[in-house]
Formats: structure tokens, sequence, C-alpha cells
């Protein structure tokens, strides 16, 4: 189940996945520019750099992800916990669905990101191993 390049494909759709994310992370960061308030200018200006500095960064792990880079497992994994637990706070209405996305968007990355295959081509030959006498 690799593809030709040799990168497993769970390995490509989770890095997909995560700049789908950041993407929605760059779009909200921009929406929230645009409605800064003179009221709540401080409020505003904060979430639209935080939205905005989150989805230049989980571009950087997404395109990680679909490198094989090992350091970008471990920052996608923590992201989608966080995001599985952001979903379920989302579960009354009005954000439900909001929620519910969210949280299968991320559930997905994770069975990506931690697939036998994706392991393979995070472990890829000739890299040490922890615990390798040769390491």
């Amino acid at each position: 189940m690799t593809t030709p390049a040799g990168r497993a494909r769970l390995l490509l759709l989770a890095a997909a996945l995560l700049g789908v994310e950041a993407l929605a992370a760059l779009v909200f960061g921009v929406l929230e520019a645009s409605n800064i308030s003179p009221v709540r200018a401080v409020m505003g200006l904060g979430v639209t750099v935080i939205m905005l500095g989150y989805g230049v960064l989980l571009g950087l792990v997404a395109r990680g992800v679909a490198l094989g880079r090992r350091w970008s497992r471990g920052l996608a994994v923590v992201t989608q916990l966080v995001l599985l637990l952001l979903g379920y706070s989302f579960r009354q209405p009005p954000t439900t669905a909001a929620g519910l996305v969210m949280g299968l968007v991320a559930l997905a990355v994770l069975v990506c990101l931690l697939a036998p295959s994706s392991t393979r081509a995070f472990l890829a030959e000739g890299t040490p191993r922890p615990g390798d006498p040769t390491a």
C-alpha cells in the first residue's frame, strides 16, 4: 500500500487533511482580521495573530508529514488530540456540525498517522531507530 515514490498513501492523506486544517486556520485568521472593531481591537488582533501563526505552522507540519519527516509526526498527533477535544466541546447546538467535522477529520488524521504503513514510512530503511545498537 505504498505509492511509487515509496511513501504510504495514508501518510499522504494525513498530510492533505493537515493542509486542509491549516487552510481553515488561515481563513479564520483572515476573517477575524477583517472583523476587528475598535471595541475589541486587542482581542481581535490576538486571535488573528494566533490563527495565522497556527495555520502557517500546521502547513509546515503537513509538509513534514508528506515528506516523512519524523519530527512532524509528534506535532501532528498532538494537534489532532487537541482538535478531538475541541470538537467534543462543540457538541452542543449551534456548533454541533462544526464539532463533528472537526472530530472526524482529527480522527481520520490520527488513524492515517498511526497506521503501520505510515510508521514504516517515518522509520525508513537506513534511519536509526531508538534502542537500535547501531544508532
